[in-house]
């Protein structure tokens, strides 16, 4: 369903690249990394991008807009206190939410603040809207 247009993507994507075990499974399954890796493949309408930077700044934005972290008063170390979850619902059919049709780009994710009580929620349906099949 993708088109592979450079070597980075490969990386992201492709198990048997020269460069996947660049990011091992533990870095994979971390919510910055998959931020990361649904803003470099996109959706449908993506044109080929060649520079990194505006990924990262994006993805670090995004991800301290969704992300509440504490300060330990006594270590000064800073910790995540959100808790994130990848949601996905099933009917009698099968997979209902966030599709029908499930796609490595296709996500719900709900980020809960627990101190502030507030819940984000980021949607990405790949190629089409919730309602179509």
């Amino acid at each position: 369903d993708f088109f592979v247009i450079f070597l980075f993507h490969k990386v992201l994507l492709l198990e048997d690249s020269d460069h996947y075990d660049l990011f091992s499974q533990l870095d994979r399954k971390e919510f910055l990394f998959c931020l990361f890796k649904h803003l470099c493949i996109g959706g449908t309408l993506c044109q080929f991008e060649d520079v990194v930077g505006p990924y990262l700044e994006t993805t670090k934005a995004l991800y301290k807009d969704l992300v509440s972290v504490q300060k330990n008063p006594e270590t000064k170390e800073i910790r995540i206190i959100s808790t994130v979850f990848r949601v996905s619902a099933y009917d009698d059919n099968g997979l209902c939410y966030p599709s029908r049709k499930s796609h490595e780009q296709t996500f719900a994710y709900l980020i809960v603040d627990p101190c502030k009580r507030h819940v984000h929620t980021l949607y990405h349906c790949f190629g089409g809207s919730l309602f179509t099949d």
